[in-house]
Formats: C-alpha cells, structure tokens, sequence
C-alpha cells in the first residue's frame, strides 16, 4: 500500500481476533509512533504497552468507561439505540485486543491557578495543548503504521475518565494520560464514514 491508501484505508477497529501480534511488529508499530513530530523536539510521549495478566487487571476499571460515556452516546445516538449497545459490549472487553497501548504525556493533569491573568492562562492552557498535539502526532503515526502492517486500532479518549483508577494499576504517578489504543488483528471489515463536506477553506488559489 502506498502512503494514500493507509490513510484511507484505516479504520477504527472495535472488534478483533485473540491472536496477539508477533512482538516484533508490535514495537515496529511503537518505534514509527517515536519518530513523529513535536513541539521543539521534546518528545513528550510516553507510551505503556501491555498485554496478557496486567490487561486482565484493567479491564475491570476499562469496562467502566462505557457509563462514564453513556450521557454522551444518548445525547449524540439517541436514534441509533444498536450503536449504543455495541459501545458499552466493545468498553466491556475492550474488543477482545491483545494489546492496550496507553499513551502519556509529561506531569499529572493539573487544573491552572486560579489568579492567572488573561495572557498567563493562554500559556498555561497553550504549554499543554502543545505537549497534546505532539503525543496525537505519535499516536497518528501508531495507527497508520498498525494499519499497513494489517492490525487493526481504536483511538479511545473515553477512559480519560477513569485516569486516576487506570494510573493506578499501571503504577504511573508522573504522567498525563492522553488516550488509550487498542491493538490487534481485525475481526470486523468497517465501511469508510463519508467525509463531511466544507471542512477546508482555499485562499489566493483563484
């Protein structure tokens, strides 16, 4: 496949066979995610690949994800009661992937002081969103390098509501947790969602 055809080719996978992938195609996929792009080359990311007993320990506090989001789902699916359901069944199992990759940012999450001024609270919100862009830039790079290698991902932001409980069982005390992706092979074929029209705006090109 070329680089246009992973891109487009890629879909977010909630259902996948028990097969573990080889180790070596694992950290494959993980050292394309170290080679992204960041803000004055920090390297910010710091990414927790886990599988076998440890995965078993969070399923417990993952499982949960599913109600933390379930006001979400009602307000955005409120017609579509099946993809509800299938929601809540993939957070219960997290879709039966081998392999969770927990993906960190630096420090804990901390919430501004609040007697910042104006350009102080931009800074403060603009340190963070910078160190969040770079750790998306890895992460990106994890799901299409997981795609050419013919494993399936799921980008999940759902258990940052539950990041003290995960943080917790990782043993991470130091870390802002970002997202969580699931890794594995595909046991479902997806179809491409439509593009959502009037999303570019193109300037001096007349």
């Amino acid at each position: 496949m070329d680089l246009t055809q992973i891109i487009q080719g890629r879909r977010s996978i909630r259902k996948y066979k028990p097969e573990e992938p080889p180790f070596a195609v694992i950290e494959k996929i993980i050292t394309a995610g170290l080679w992204a792009p960041s803000n004055m080359n920090q390297q910010p990311w710091h990414f927790v690949v886990v599988r076998g007993e440890k995965r078993k320990a969070l399923l417990p506090v993952l499982s949960r994800t599913g109600q933390a989001l379930l006001p979400k789902l009602q307000k955005n699916f409120a017609a579509k009661p099946k993809v509800i359901a299938f929601t809540l069944k993939f957070f219960e199992e997290m879709g039966q992937a081998p392999i969770l990759i927990f993906c960190y940012g630096p420090g804990e999450f901390t919430l501004p002081p609040p007697d910042l001024n104006p350009a102080e609270l931009r800074t403060f919100h603009l340190n963070r969103t910078t160190v969040l862009q770079s750790v998306s830039a890895a992460i990106q790079n994890l799901l299409l390098a997981a795609h050419a290698a013919d494993l399936g991902t799921c980008w999940l932001t759902a258990p940052l509501y539950l990041a003290e409980e995960i943080n917790h069982v990782l043993g991470i005390t130091d870390r802002d947790l970002v997202a969580v992706v699931t890794l594995g092979y595909p046991d479902q074929s997806p179809p491409a969602p439509p593009r959502r029209p009037d999303r570019v705006t193109w300037l001096g090109f007349d």
